[in-house]
């Protein structure tokens, strides 16, 4: 998937584009708005930038664009929750990690998807990567609950908040990917509140 692929969100992604072409890339990120906007896809499609082989990424037909599709990029890397919190243990082996040069793309990039799952002990040990960041590392947190995150996180990351999607885009997105019929797929946009995972779990109910 490439940004030109992205339902919405346009202004955010203008943000992370014109980052890359600046080099002034943050260390870490934050990316925040209610469930199902896209805020985990758009973190996916700027770690595969962050490591394209190409002028305008990501390509979607390079090496790492191609592993990066496959889920098997060695630099991309995504740190889930283990039943209900992401714990300690997953945040030590993000730092172990960190302490070597990425293994074949330009960056590393760690996504943590629900960041506000982290317990107590995660949360204190990501503290410390943030205050003290090493070079060629990227975090990328979401969440839908940002006020759930400790403020001494937040105040580390660089915030981008994602808005719900107008209901258009919604209602075009079940066209083109779910090959919904146009009063379906209104109706169902209709009711999404802008989220088009909403959106789908509602077609799946």
């Amino acid at each position: 998937m490439t940004f030109t692929e992205i339902h919405g969100h346009e202004k955010q992604i203008a943000i992370l584009k014109n980052a890359m072409a600046g080099g002034r890339i943050a260390h870490a990120y934050l990316f925040y708005g209610m469930e199902g906007i896209g805020k985990r896809t758009v973190a996916a499609v700027f770690a595969r930038a962050l490591n394209c082989e190409a002028s305008n990424p990501p390509c979607g037909v390079c090496i790492s664009c191609r592993k990066a599709a496959h889920n098997n990029h060695p630099d991309i890397v995504t740190i889930a929750a283990e039943g209900q919190f992401i714990k300690i243990g997953a945040v030590k082996e993000l730092q172990e990690q960190m302490k070597f040069r990425p293994r074949g793309g330009r960056r590393r990039v760690f996504i943590l998807p629900e960041a506000d799952r982290m317990n107590a002990a995660a949360a204190n040990a990501l503290l410390k990567t943030l205050e003290e960041p090493s070079a060629g590392n990227i975090l990328l947190l979401t969440t839908s609950r940002p006020h759930a995150l400790p403020m001494t996180i937040l105040s580390r990351c660089q915030h981008l908040r994602f808005t719900p999607l107008p209901r258009e885009e919604v209602a075009r997105y079940l066209r083109e990917k779910e090959s919904l019929d146009g009063d379906a797929a209104a109706v169902l946009a209709a009711s999404s509140g802008g989220s088009i995972g909403r959106a789908l779990e509602m077609k799946r109910d």
